[in-house]
């Protein structure tokens, strides 16, 4: 980080301002990590790579790096809630709506976050206003986006008494490319 780079105590020397045979001068740096390396993966190899460069007025400039491997840790959390007039599906016709949301519970930004639901009546998920988040198209650390969709209750569903448990079970699935 700018600024960051500070001489601390000569390792051996006498702590004046010259590096005299023999001394070994102690520095610290720091770097904050952005989120844009989190999601390069270091820039593609795993690798935050440094390379630090001494010089002198006497010598050509001496390098040395030191990497630190990138943790990426994509993931993400889906839940989903249903609501229906009267509590119950006791009619064929009834909409049950569904209201979802989906976090991003890691540290990776998440692209072509999808939301998938086989009982939701076709065309019927939206992805609503974020409840957490800037609206766009990336589903940020920390995001949580909303969507909706409803389902039609079916007579063949009544009939069966929801497969026969009572329930009518209906789960949605959140994906993305990481």
């Amino acid at each position: 980080d700018a600024g960051s780079i500070v001489r601390g105590l000569d390792v051996s020397g006498d702590n004046d301002a010259l590096l005299e045979v023999g001394e070994t001068w102690g520095y610290t740096a720091t770097h904050t990590v952005t989120q844009a390396e989190i999601d390069s993966n270091g820039g593609g190899d795993g690798l935050l790579e440094n390379t630090a460069t001494a010089d002198s007025e006497e010598t050509g400039e001496d390098t040395d790096n030191a990497d630190v491997p990138v943790d990426r840790l994509p993931s993400l959390n889906i839940t989903k809630d249903a609501s229906i007039a009267g509590g119950t599906a006791d009619a064929a016709g009834e909409l049950i709506n569904y209201v979802i949301t989906v976090a991003n519970t890691g540290n990776t930004t998440l692209t072509d976050v999808t939301v998938t639901d086989p009982y939701a009546d076709a065309g019927s998920i939206v992805r609503g206003a974020d409840i957490v988040g800037n609206n766009d198209a990336t589903l940020d650390v920390g995001e949580t986006w909303s969507y909706a969709a409803t389902h039609t209750v079916t007579q063949a569903e009544i009939d069966s008494n929801g497969g026969g448990d009572g329930n009518l079970e209906n789960t949605a699935t959140a994906d993305s490319n990481e």
